[in-house]
């Protein structure tokens, strides 16, 4: 691959330079997408004969109740599958923003093999750092949202730290917030992280959805090389 085709970390974070990230980035972003579709239509499938056997009856059979034990029954049958499909899920999309961390950390460009080889390197790693951030981001929106809003902003920073380092779970989470939180250019980091995010929602929503298949990539993107421009992460 031609040097020039490298987008340093040093350069400017804007559309052009995460235009072109993305562009040779294309298929690997899109094989993401493909896993994400999969996971969901298996999950579907899965559901659907449970259903049919009737070992997970949904709430309804032909509009009458179908009794407690049967639902508290569903309830257990199907948490397994939707834990399962929920954690899988979490790790692919976890993966749209591993894509650009290992692209700048190793100055090129990320075959789509490649995430799925780091992620099965380092599985345990991941699950138990995307399990952490979960609890508090859960907790942080149940504390008056605020914390929740806080914590939401250390995620680039934090997916760096897990796979660009070797710092424990915890410390690397806490040290991700004090990169965020101390950092001097803080509020130009969290005003143009707003205004990527808003750009993508009003992107997304405009074309039904179908559009975050290439500004979710964008976005992630953009967030860790805004990151670097803003010494979040060095």
């Amino acid at each position: 691959m031609d040097s020039q085709l490298i987008i340093t970390k040093e350069s400017k974070a804007n559309l052009a330079t995460t235009w072109k990230i993305y562009k040779s980035h294309w298929k690997t972003f899109l094989s993401l997408t493909g896993f994400l579709v999969l996971a969901y239509v298996i999950y579907i499938i899965l559901d659907s004969i449970l259903s049919i056997v009737g070992l997970a009856p949904i709430m309804y059979s032909d509009y009458e109740y179908v009794g407690t034990g049967a639902l508290l029954a569903a309830f257990f049958i199907r948490t397994p599958i939707y834990l399962i499909y929920s954690i899988s899920t979490a790790l692919l999309t976890t993966l749209f923003t591993v894509v650009p961390v290992l692209y700048f950390r190793n100055q090129e460009v990320i075959t789509w093999k490649v995430p799925y080889k780091e992620l099965r390197k380092n599985f345990k790693r991941y699950l138990l750092a995307g399990f952490l951030y979960s609890i508090c981001l859960v907790i942080g929106y149940l504390l008056c949202v605020v914390p929740g809003i806080a914590i939401s902003f250390i995620g680039p920073a934090y997916v760096n730290k897990i796979v660009c380092s070797d710092l424990p779970i915890v410390k690397a989470f806490s040290s991700s917030f004090q990169a965020v939180f101390k950092s001097p250019n803080l509020w130009s980091y969290i005003g143009m992280t707003i205004l990527a995010a808003l750009l993508y929602f009003i992107l997304t929503v405009c074309s039904c959805g179908i559009g975050s298949i290439i500004t979710f990539p964008l976005l992630s993107i953009y967030s860790i090389h805004l990151a670097y421009n803003k010494g979040i992460i060095n």
